[in-house]
């Protein structure tokens, strides 16, 4: 009698720690702790990029075509890819289009063997940030592309840490060192920046109590290391984008950052941004101009942007 009690007390206790273990690791696969960031891992795979992106401003700088529209950035690791918004089959070296013109794509190694990561004029695709991975790729979108509201939304916890994510990149990353990051109103306490992976505050990090504040925010010079003969080249690459003088007037690219309730009370669907700058919304707002839904398995849904997303960028550290 004494032996069957203990050994249902055994056997209950394993299944009692099955039960944890299975709970834990469907814990950590939710919140992304256990798995690999994939090829190009960190700031090494940003370096590439941004050398990328610089050598694509190079290649136009003093040409008559115009800097094109970049939908999305693919890094395999190996490869890096330019997916374009529109056909164009004149890419500069050391890139090579396509046979669409839609697509170019350039040997990281090659890149890396032709350029000079501290040289070169500054790229105009600052706000270009990583969303997370697909097929074990590293996908990056320019977010300066997406004219008008992203909502990002789904467990608020999920959708902090993806922000944080985004947030920290961008303003201590190599490739936005035009980028500006304006966190306002409640999406500036400290539940969102003591979570952001910056340590001192950066210079590109900006806080600002209202709307009127923030769109004042932001609106200097570049404050990082810019090469010295990126400032005339700068102004003609971000004058043929924009396609006006006024446009070329500023260096900066501004995210802007609220929450949900702060865009619906101070009416930030009436402000009028410059084509330069992006807004990113903390919740759901039933009238976002694009939804980025963080899923519970770590998946991000870019709805009509139509970028796919295995894992968010959150749950790659």
């Amino acid at each position: 009698m004494i032996a069957t009690i203990v050994l249902s007390v055994v056997l209950g206790l394993v299944l009692l720690g099955a039960a944890a273990a299975l709970l834990r690791d469907k814990r950590n696969f939710s919140s992304g702790r256990g798995r690999t960031a994939g090829p190009g891992t960190g700031r090494k795979a940003l370096e590439t990029v941004a050398l990328g992106l610089r050598a694509v401003a190079e290649g136009r700088a003093h040409g008559p075509r115009p800097m094109p529209d970049v939908h999305a950035v693919v890094y395999s690791g190996r490869r890096l890819t330019l997916r374009l918004a529109h056909a164009d089959p004149d890419a500069p070296s050391p890139w090579t289009a396509d046979g669409s013109g839609k697509e170019w794509s350039v040997e990281s190694a090659s890149l890396r063997r032709t350029g000079n990561a501290g040289a070169g004029p500054t790229h105009p695709y600052s706000l270009t940030v990583t969303l997370g991975l697909h097929d074990g790729d590293r996908v990056l979108v320019d977010l300066a592309q997406l004219s008008g509201a992203i909502a990002l939304t789904g467990d608020d916890i999920d959708v902090l840490r993806l922000a944080q994510a985004l947030i920290t990149e961008l303003v201590s990353g190599p490739v936005g060192l035009l980028a500006h990051v304006v966190l306002v109103g409640s999406a500036a306490t400290a539940s969102v920046t003591e979570g952001l992976g910056v340590g001192a505050r950066p210079a590109r990090l900006h806080t600002a109590a209202t709307r009127n504040e923030a769109l004042t925010s932001g609106d200097a010079e570049p404050t990082g290391p810019v090469p010295a003969a990126s400032a005339s080249s700068f102004r003609t690459l971000h004058l043929s984008r924009e396609g006006g003088v006024a446009a070329s007037a500023t260096h900066t690219r501004r995210l802007f950052v609220v929450t949900a309730a702060q865009f619906r009370d101070e009416r930030w669907k009436d402000t009028l941004l410059r084509r330069t700058d992006a807004l990113l919304v903390l919740g759901y707002i039933p009238d976002a101009d694009w939804h980025f839904k963080v899923n519970a398995d770590g998946s991000l849904d870019t709805g009509r942007l139509g970028v796919p997303i295995d894992t968010h960028t959150a749950c790659l550290f």
